[in-house]
C-alpha cells in the first residue's frame, strides 16, 4: 500500500463509519467535513516507520506496533462478503509482517459490536473476543468541564473528545477502573454532571456486569479480538 492510496482508503472508512452509525448512533457518528484531514492521517500512517499496510481491490489493513502487540483500528472492506477472503488474506499479511519485523505475536483488532461478517472472519482466524465497550448516551447535566481524569466512588477515567473523526456531541467519559461492584449509575451521574454525552465502560466478555448494564440501557458498541491470527485449514 502505497501514499496515493490514502484517498480511496479514506473513502472506504468514510462509508465504514456511516454503516457503524446505524449500530450505535451516538458513539459512531461520524464528524461532517473531515474525509480530507483522515486522508492526510492515513497517508501519515501508511508511511510510518512502526506501521505495516497492505491492500487489495476490495480493502486495506493499517496494522501498528504497540509494545508487544500489533494493534488494527484501520481496516475496511469493500462489499462486506470480502471479509472472508479479502480480509483475511490482509490480516494475515499484516500479521507476518509485524512479527517478522517487530516480534509481535499477538494482535488486537478493534471493530463494531454488529459488524457479523468482519466479527466471524476475525473468529476463523483463531482470533477471540477480549474486551467490549459498552457505552451508554447521557443528558449532559452540566457544562463541558476541561479534558482530564474524572474519579468517583469505586471507579475513574478520561474525560475528553472523541476522536476527530467522530461527533457524538459533547464529551465522552471513558471509564479505564471500575470495580466488580461499582455503581454504574454513579458513573452516569458523573459523567453527566462534567457534561458528557456519552459514557464507555470497557468489560470482559461473559461477566456478571453484562447483566446491569444491559438492564440500565447499556449497550455494546465496540469489539476488541485478540490473538495469533492462523490461516484456517483447507
Amino acid at each position: 500500500m502505497s501514499a496515493g492510496d490514502a484517498q480511496w482508503a479514506a473513502g472506504l472508512m468514510e462509508k465504514r463509519r456511516r454503516d457503524y452509525e446505524r449500530y450505535s448512533p451516538v458513539f459512531w457518528r461520524p464528524a461532517e467535513g473531515v474525509v480530507g484531514l483522515h486522508e492526510q492521517f492515513l497517508r501519515d500512517r501508511i508511511t510510518a516507520a512502526t506501521t505495516v499496510a497492505f491492500r487489495t481491490g476490495h480493502g486495506f489493513i493499517i496494522g501498528e506496533q504497540r509494545g508487544p502487540k500489533g494493534f488494527v483500528d484501520d481496516f475496511a472492506i469493500e462489499p462486506p462478503g470480502a471479509w472472508d477472503s479479502d480480509g483475511a488474506a490482509l490480516l494475515l499479511a499484516a500479521a507476518d509482517r509485524l512479527a517478522a519485523a517487530d516480534g509481535v505475536a499477538t494482535v488486537v483488532v478493534v471493530t463494531a459490536h454488529a459488524d457479523r461478517a468482519k466479527n466471524g472472519m476475525l473468529a476463523s482466524l483463531s482470533l477471540t473476543l477480549a474486551e467490549q465497550w459498552w457505552v451508554r448516551a447521557l443528558p449532559p447535566l452540566g457544562p463541558a468541564a476541561a479534558p482530564g481524569r474524572l474519579r468517583g466512588p469505586g471507579f475513574s477515567g478520561e474525560l475528553g473528545p472523541a476522536p476527530a473523526v467522530y461527533d457524538p456531541g459533547g464529551p465522552v467519559f471513558r471509564n479505564d477502573r471500575a470495580g466488580e461492584h461499582t455503581d454504574v449509575d454513579a458513573i452516569e451521574v458523573a459523567a453527566a454532571a462534567h457534561g458528557a454525552v456519552l459514557a464507555v465502560l470497557p468489560t470482559a466478555p461473559d461477566t456478571v456486569r453484562e447483566q446491569q448494564l444491559r438492564q440500565k440501557g447499556w449497550h455494546v458498541a465496540s469489539d476488541w479480538y485478540a490473538g495469533i491470527p492462523e490461516a484456517r485449514s483447507r
